[in-house]
């Protein structure tokens, strides 16, 4: 059994979220879409690019059901909503009062649109990408665990985590951070679960209070 490499498995992400998302930029670029037409083509595209990749690598030895897709126990369903709602909402709150960067619900979509989007859609699309193929695979090659002050949580978990917060600087560091406390939150319970159902949960609450905002211009 090969040796456990942090190098490999970080080479290895970088590489599968560029090829994830690279591909999906280009058919925007290829097409010349706008911004707002943009967002369910990157939706789609790169949630089609996932489910190629994991299939490619790793489906055919164990299906998908090792990238989270099966059903979850009821415990980390209802641990998604108790720690989902109050933490989405705070962090909410956090992003409304200090961050002063763009996003992508600036664009003004319809309601109808931005529950499909944003709520359903993003939710379902970066969950499958960071916690199902990414995480995944980060787990295959590098399994891992850390304790902070007698709470264990997955290392391949925090590591995406990290990533998730970084790409989102580009906004602000106030809403990076609040990516990075949800990639958090989504990848323990994708790692207690085997399920993606519970992070897509979290991932939903959360897109929801910023919609709620976003739509109202304030904080429930």
């Amino acid at each position: 059994m090969a040796k456990p490499s942090l190098a490999k498995a970080l080479g290895t992400l970088l590489l599968l979220f560029a090829a994830v998302y690279g591909t999906a930029f280009l058919v925007v670029g290829l097409l010349r879409l706008r911004p707002r037409p943009a967002v369910p083509v990157v939706i789609l595209v790169s949630l089609a690019m996932a489910l190629l990749l994991a299939w490619l690598l790793w489906g055919k030895s164990g299906g998908f059901a090792q990238f989270g897709f099966q059903e979850s126990r009821g415990r980390y369903l209802l641990a998604a909503i108790v720690l989902g709602a109050p933490i989405g909402w705070a962090i909410n709150l956090l992003i409304h009062h200090f961050s002063s960067g763009p996003t992508s619900l600036d664009l003004t979509f319809r309601p109808w649109a931005m529950v499909v989007y944003f709520i359903v859609g993003a939710s379902i699309q970066e969950e499958v990408i960071f916690r199902g193929l990414l995480q995944s695979t980060v787990a295959r090659q590098f399994p891992s665990k850390l304790s902070f002050f007698g709470v264990t949580l997955s290392g391949p978990a925090i590591i995406v985590a990290l990533l998730f917060g970084v790409i989102h600087i580009a906004v602000d560091p106030i809403t990076a951070v609040g990516a990075f406390v949800l990639g958090l939150l989504a990848g323990e319970l994708r790692a207690r679960s085997g399920s993606l159902v519970p992070a897509i949960l979290v991932h939903a609450l959360f897109n929801l209070f910023a919609a709620i905002t976003a739509a109202t211009g304030r904080v429930l």
